[in-house]
């Protein structure tokens, strides 16, 4: 685990997600990115020829290489996002932009989701408690990274990002 803190511009996302419970996402995080990314567009990444305007955005905006965390009042909304890079927002996709900001960037090695859920459970279990209350800002939402490459390979790169205040 390596842990960098980084000023980033403001950062906007698309992507489409569902609803969870507080202690639901460990299970339901994987199945939602089985049931639908995976099984979905499975045919979109062998042709790579977008045959709607979602799949055009996913392509576009390489949808799949991140994943946000959104607080909400009952638990949290997940979304399977990527960097926007304009144009039309086509139904069944949203927005989600953070200000420009500092951030807290952690990353980690191994095979998802294994790998990515020991990182969040080392950042809200020992990170938080310590050095993050003291540096957390805009507390609703945490940035997922994934990077290409096979997920279940030991080498796979992946990383949480967490909006701090300004690092002294």
């Amino acid at each position: 685990m390596n842990l960098v803190y980084e000023k980033k511009e403001a950062l906007t996302f698309i992507g489409f997600h569902t609803g969870m419970g507080p202690d639901e996402g460990y299970r339901k995080c994987p199945e939602f990115w089985n049931q639908d990314y995976f099984a979905k567009y499975a045919r979109l990444w062998q042709t790579m020829k977008p045959e709607t305007p979602v799949e055009e955005a996913i392509l576009v905006n390489g949808i799949g290489m991140f994943a946000l965390c959104v607080e909400t009042e009952t638990g949290f909304d997940y979304w399977i996002a990527g960097q926007y890079k304009g144009g039309d927002v086509p139904e069944g996709l949203e927005l989600y932009s953070f200000p420009a900001g500092n951030w807290a960037l952690f990353s980690t090695k191994g095979p998802i989701p294994t790998s990515l859920q020991a990182l969040n459970t080392y950042i809200w279990q020992e990170w938080f408690p310590t050095e993050g209350k003291r540096l957390h800002a805009n507390g609703q939402a945490t940035v997922e990274i994934y990077s290409a490459g096979n997920p279940q390979s030991p080498d796979y790169e992946s990383g949480i990002w967490v909006p701090i205040a300004e690092v002294e």
